[in-house]
C-alpha cells in the first residue's frame, strides 16, 4: 500500500475512535443524571442525604454539684505510751481489728505493782488508826486534834493508793475505742517511750468526706442531703452519704465553704486517704434527653437537626443536665422528634434526607 493510502485508513480509524468515545462519555453522563434525578426524589436533582436518627427519651435529671474530697475515718488516733518501758507483752498483730479496752502493749509493770501494794497497806493501817481514833473520840477521850490528824492520814493514804493504780495502769496500753489498727510496730523486749508510735487505730465503721464547693452553693446545701460517692479503688461501685456539716462562712481566698459527709462503712471498703469523686444532689426531676453528638454548638448558638417528611430541620435548642453520654433538652424538643445523631455534618436546613437507620446509644435503649 502507498504510504499516502495508509495515512488515509490511519486517520479514518482514529476519527472512528474519537467518535465512539464521545458518545460513551454522553451515554454515561445521560446515565447518572437520570440516576441522581431518581435519588432526589424531585429535589431539583440533589441527592439526599442518608442519616441515623434516634428519639429523645425521658430520664431522671439531677440537679447536683460534683466536687472531690479525700476519705477519713471518723475517728483516727495514733496509739503511744503515757510513760517509758520496756514491752512484755503485744497483744495485737497489724491490720486486726479490736474493740475498746483490748490490750494493744503490755510495759513492765513490777514496780508499779510492789508500789501499789505499798500503798494498800499504808491505806488499810489509816483506815484501822482513824477508826479507832473515831471510837475515842465518841467518848471524848482524845483531842480532836488527833482526830483531824488521823483523817488526813487516810485521806493521803487514799490518794497514794489511787496514784499507784494510775501508774499501774499506764503500763497497759488498750484501745480506746473499736476500730482497726494500722502496721504495729514494736515487738516484745523493746523500749517505749512517749515519742513512740505503737500503731494507728481508725474506727472505719463510718468515714467522712470533706469538699469544697463554690461560694454560689451556700445558701443550698443543708445538714441531710444525700451525696453519692465513688472512688477510684471500686470503679463500679457507687457509696451513699449524707451531708453532716456545712461551715459557717465562706473562706476569703478561695471564695469556697466546706462540707462534710458521713457515709455508713459496714464492710470497711472505704479507708482513709482515698481520693473520692463527690456528687451533692439537691433535686430530682424528669426530662427529656439526646445523645451528646446529636448536639451541635456555634457560637452562643445550640441546636439539632431533626427529621420530617424525608428533610432535615434545623431546631435551636437549650441544654441542661449532663446525664452519661446523653444531655438534657430544656427546650425546643419534643419526644416524638427524631433527631439526626449521624451524618448531619453535611447538612443544611432543609435539605432532603434518608434514614439509614434508628440509632441506639448508650441511655436511650
Amino acid at each position: 500500500m502507498r504510504p499516502v493510502a495508509r495515512i488515509a485508513v490511519a486517520a479514518c480509524v482514529v476519527a472512528a475512535l474519537g467518535a465512539v468515545g464521545l458518545f460513551g462519555t454522553e451515554y454515561f453522563l445521560d446515565r447518572r443524571a437520570a440516576a441522581q434525578e431518581s435519588e432526589g426524589g424531585g429535589d431539583g436533582g440533589q441527592r439526599a442525604t442518608r442519616v441515623g436518627v434516634a428519639s429523645p427519651k425521658t430520664r431522671v435529671v439531677e440537679d447536683a454539684v460534683d466536687a472531690v474530697g479525700t476519705v477519713t475515718p471518723r475517728r483516727r488516733v495514733e496509739l503511744r505510751p503515757t510513760v517509758s518501758g520496756r514491752v512484755t507483752e503485744v497483744g495485737v498483730d497489724s491490720g486486726q481489728r479490736v474493740e475498746a479496752g483490748d490490750l494493744i502493749v503490755q510495759l513492765d509493770d513490777r514496780a508499779q505493782r510492789a508500789r501499789l501494794a505499798g500503798a494498800e497497806a499504808t491505806l488499810e493501817e489509816a483506815r484501822q488508826n482513824l477508826n479507832r481514833i473515831e471510837e475515842l473520840a465518841d467518848s471524848n477521850t482524845v483531842a480532836n486534834q488527833q482526830l483531824e490528824e488521823a483523817r488526813a492520814t487516810f485521806g493521803r493514804a487514799e490518794s497514794d493508793v489511787l496514784a499507784a493504780q494510775a501508774a499501774l495502769e499506764d503500763r497497759r496500753i488498750e484501745a480506746p475505742f473499736a476500730g482497726t489498727l494500722g502496721l504495729v510496730s514494736v515487738d516484745a523486749g523493746a523500749y517505749l517511750s512517749p515519742q513512740d508510735v505503737i500503731a494507728p487505730l481508725s474506727d472505719l465503721s463510718v468515714v467522712q468526706v470533706d469538699m469544697a464547693l463554690p461560694e454560689r452553693y451556700f445558701g443550698r446545701v443543708s445538714r441531710g442531703q444525700t451525696v453519692d460517692l465513688t472512688v477510684p479503688a471500686y470503679p463500679d461501685q457507687e457509696f451513699e452519704g449524707t451531708v453532716t456539716v456545712r461551715e459557717a462562712g465562706i473562706d476569703e481566698a478561695s471564695r469556697s465553704f466546706d462540707v462534710r459527709a458521713e457515709i455508713d462503712n459496714p464492710d470497711r471498703m472505704l479507708v482513709g486517704g482515698m481520693f473520692a469523686q463527690s456528687r451533692l444532689v439537691f433535686d430530682t426531676d424528669e426530662g427529656l434527653a439526646v445523645p451528646d453528638d446529636a448536639i451541635i454548638s456555634e457560637g452562643s448558638v445550640t441546636y439539632v437537626y431533626t427529621v420530617a417528611d424525608g428533610q432535615a430541620q434545623r431546631q435551636e435548642i437549650t441544654t441542661g443536665a449532663s446525664i452519661g453520654a446523653l444531655t438534657e433538652v430544656v427546650e425546643g424538643l419534643s419526644a416524638d422528634d427524631r433527631v439526626v445523631v449521624s451524618g448531619w455534618n453535611t447538612l443544611r436546613d432543609g435539605a432532603s434526607v434518608t434514614v439509614a437507620e434508628d440509632i441506639a446509644r448508650e441511655g436511650l435503649e
